[in-house]
């Protein structure tokens, strides 16, 4: 289990096995051997950062959705870690998180 955190430090979620899960373990999607993160549907999310973080540059050209993974078995949800101190914006980069309900 590897927590996921939006960018201001707030615990968003976890990724295991490769696949995104909110705080209250609903699939939300998956990240390939890349980094490169995908939503549920095979829509590009963004770019897993620092192993904890998934921002989304403005400068890529977003590339050509994928095939939709079979959603797997929901795990039971970890017990969630403390919020991190929020982080200096990176130029050219946003919070892809913000894309998802949470």
């Amino acid at each position: 289990m590897q927590a996921i955190f939006r960018w201001n430090g707030l615990y968003f979620g976890f990724l295991r096995s490769g696949r995104l899960f909110d705080a209250d373990s609903n699939y939300l999607g998956w990240v390939d051997d890349n980094g490169d993160t995908w939503d549920a549907n095979g829509n590009f999310v963004g770019e897993l950062i620092d192993g904890s973080y998934i921002l989304r540059s403005q400068l890529r050209i977003p590339p050509i959705p994928r095939i939709p993974l079979i959603p797997p078995i929901p795990p039971i949800p970890p017990i969630p870690p403390f919020n991190r101190f929020g982080r200096f914006p990176r130029a050219g980069y946003t919070d892809a998180l913000a894309s998802f309900r949470n």
